[in-house]
């Protein structure tokens, strides 16, 4: 378990519980407060349980990124797998994210290699002013978009290219509807995915 959330009347409460679940002193804590209980809501904490690994990942992306500017805010959750890093930077976003989000792709790897030379358990998705969070919300929007003028035409539809992982996640969000099928044409980098009406069966 990466970290504990627990509930209480106050945020000290709150906190305490999640320490003694925990087992580690308040000194050694890394937490935030998701709830300060106003009213009738409990207050609520996210204890974080290993803040060695958080520093480790904090300090070498400002590291990494002093060389272009000492402004770096960089912002961690935990996640099933690893974590979840977004960055913000003063007047480099841009430069960083890439055209299509290429730069950040090869961002994202070079900090993985460094962390897991330094523990090799340890994994990051990385971010940059939540472009990859918003790039996934556009792709939700455009692939039922796309799906429904699949539907009122009758004809079916290319989507630009995209990378393996968006394609899962187009794939996976037009999966439930069976009036249409996707399916891929290319290889490589030139594949892309198309969205047609479901073939009908012969007794229709």
């Amino acid at each position: 378990m990466r970290y504990i959330e627990e509930e209480g009347r106050t945020v000290e409460e709150a906190l305490e519980k999640a320490l003694e679940k925990a087992g580690i002193d308040r000194s050694e804590a890394r937490f935030e407060v998701l709830s300060e209980g106003l009213g009738d809501e409990p207050a609520r904490v996210r204890l974080y349980q290993d803040a060695e690994e958080l520093d480790l990942i904090e300090g070498l992306i400002k590291e990494f990124l002093g060389i272009l500017t000492s402004r770096v805010d960089v912002e961690i959750e935990p996640r099933k797998k690893g974590y979840y890093v977004n960055i913000h930077t003063r007047g480099y976003d841009s430069a960083l994210i890439g055209r299509g989000g290429k730069t950040l792709e090869a961002l994202e790897y070079l900090i993985n290699l460094m962390l897991r030379r330094k523990k090799s358990n340890l994994q990051v998705e990385l971010d940059i002013s939540h472009y990859r969070e918003r790039r996934k919300e556009f792709l939700k929007n455009k692939a039922l978009a796309v799906a429904r003028r699949v539907k009122e035409t009758g004809k079916e539809m290319r989507i630009d290219p995209l990378t393996p992982e968006e394609r899962r996640l187009v794939r996976d969000t037009l999966r439930k509807d069976r009036s249409i099928r996707v399916y891929l044409v290319g290889r490589g980098g030139e594949a892309t995915l198309v969205v047609a009406p479901a073939k009908r069966s012969r007794s229709s």
